[in-house]
């Protein structure tokens, strides 16, 4: 059996790359809908989903002060799920002008609400259920044109292999299981 010690190091390792592997998690689908200069086929209200729901997880875990290691690639992966938002508005409908600011006001309003109002028990059940249905829109919309469209495979790919991880680390670095199952 590994020490705690030890435990703790290959956690705070596996954290690190975790941390650095967000930075271009999202890069091949934003790369493949850039070249292709369309999002054809691809669904944004998952993806405003995952990024509510990690506003809520981001929230709670600042909110407790746990170590940015175990939370931190949720900041790059938010930044990247919006502008692949913003690429899908601007290649499909045209419709970016006026709903990049009122989007971005309504993240700062959601983020503030967040890290101040809504209780801790909230912020960490409620991506329980969001991300079991944030992946339904685009499973449905690849069902109906029997095609994935623009849409890239390493990003979940790269999301699965993540999230393992992060089930030792969040079990590790913070022992709280409510985290653990979010």
């Amino acid at each position: 059996a590994m020490s705690s010690a030890a435990a703790l190091w290959v956690s705070k390792a596996l954290s690190y790359a975790i941390l650095v592997g967000s930075l271009i998690m999202q890069a091949p689908q934003i790369y493949k809908i850039l070249r292709a200069r369309s999002a054809k086929g691809i669904t944004t209200i998952g993806w405003a989903i995952s990024v509510f729901s990690m506003t809520c997880n981001f929230s709670y875990n600042y909110r407790l002060r746990y170590p940015i290691t175990t939370w931190g690639e949720q900041l790059s992966i938010m930044v990247q799920l919006e502008l692949l938002i913003l690429l899908k508005l601007h290649f499909e409908d045209g419709g970016l002008l006026w709903r990049l600011p009122l989007g971005l006001a309504l993240h700062a309003l959601v983020a503030a609400a967040c890290l101040t109002w809504v209780p801790a028990a909230v912020l960490v059940a409620v991506p329980i259920p969001l991300s079991c249905v944030s992946t339904l829109p685009q499973l449905l919309t690849n069902h109906r044109r029997r095609s994935t469209g623009q849409l890239a495979l390493l990003p979940t790919l790269f999301a699965v292999l993540g999230l393992s991880i992060r089930v030792f680390t969040s079990i590790t670095e913070t022992g709280d299981p409510w985290l653990i199952a979010s």
